[in-house]
């Protein structure tokens, strides 16, 4: 008679009372991670929308110790003369979140008439006259708003990235949320989390910063060669109805 084949035993961390570790080998969250997530998306989605606006997610970024020029959304909080800082704030978040796939839904916020900090407008008002109504404050652009499995995906990258410092955001986290389910597990094991960014993941963010890159100085040669036919249009036609000739130069 063959000796009985041993009970197999079940790779899934058990997602009972008690930390277990955040990652297979295979660096896929495991359901200790992913309901750890699920419920800190719910904490801060009250209301059960199924996404987090830019400002909550914005506020939980600082609740676990990101300064402000790594928090996207903070960091392009910058007004121009022709969109807000709320609308500049979104665009450079909906760029990031495209760059890196993550789920997020785009929504309309509502915003008042844009009024210029810089003083712009009213200087190319008094140059361009009406003319400066077809370049002159832009609509909008649409909020990105993560979803659920977009909030447990981008906190993937950032923990494979730097564990470390993630594991103290988390540490943080847990003392300032206090979630219900976690009480009595006693402060975060450093195990749970790989003792050393993954590599694969590394890769990823260095292909997705030289692809933005790449594409950034593509924008910028766009945006130069079109100034530069509109202002050889608009000298065109102060040529038709005048002597004098003005001359525009982009550098």
């Amino acid at each position: 008679m063959p000796p009985p084949i041993p009970p197999r035993r079940d790779p899934t961390p058990s997602t009972g009372s008690g930390w277990q570790p955040f990652f297979f080998p295979d660096m896929t969250p495991t359901p200790t991670f992913t309901t750890l997530m699920n419920d800190i998306f719910s904490c801060l989605d009250p209301q059960n929308t199924g996404t987090l606006l830019p400002e909550t997610h914005s506020r939980f970024l600082d609740d676990i110790g990101y300064l402000p020029h790594e928090n996207t959304w903070k960091s392009g909080l910058t007004a121009t003369f022709n969109q807000s800082a709320v609308s500049n704030a979104d665009k450079t978040l909906k760029n990031a979140f495209d760059l890196f796939a993550i789920d997020h839904e785009l929504l309309q916020r509502a915003q008042g008439p844009h009024i210029d900090p810089t003083g712009l407008t009213q200087t190319l008002q008094g140059v361009l006259g009406s003319a400066f109504s077809s370049i002159g404050s832009q609509a909008a652009p649409p909020m990105p708003a993560i979803t659920r499995k977009g909030f447990v995906d981008v906190t993937v990258i950032n923990v494979l990235s730097d564990p470390s410092r993630e594991w103290a955001n988390f540490s943080r986290m847990l003392r300032k949320y206090n979630l219900p389910r976690y009480i009595g597990w006693g402060d975060l094991p450093r195990s749970v989390i790989p003792a050393v960014a993954d590599q694969a993941m590394l890769n990823r963010i260095a292909g997705v910063t030289a692809f933005a890159k790449q594409k950034g100085e593509a924008e910028l040669e766009a945006a130069r060669r079109k100034a530069a036919i509109q202002a050889r249009g608009r000298q065109a036609a102060l040529d038709l109805i005048g002597d004098t000739r003005y001359e525009y130069r982009y550098v």
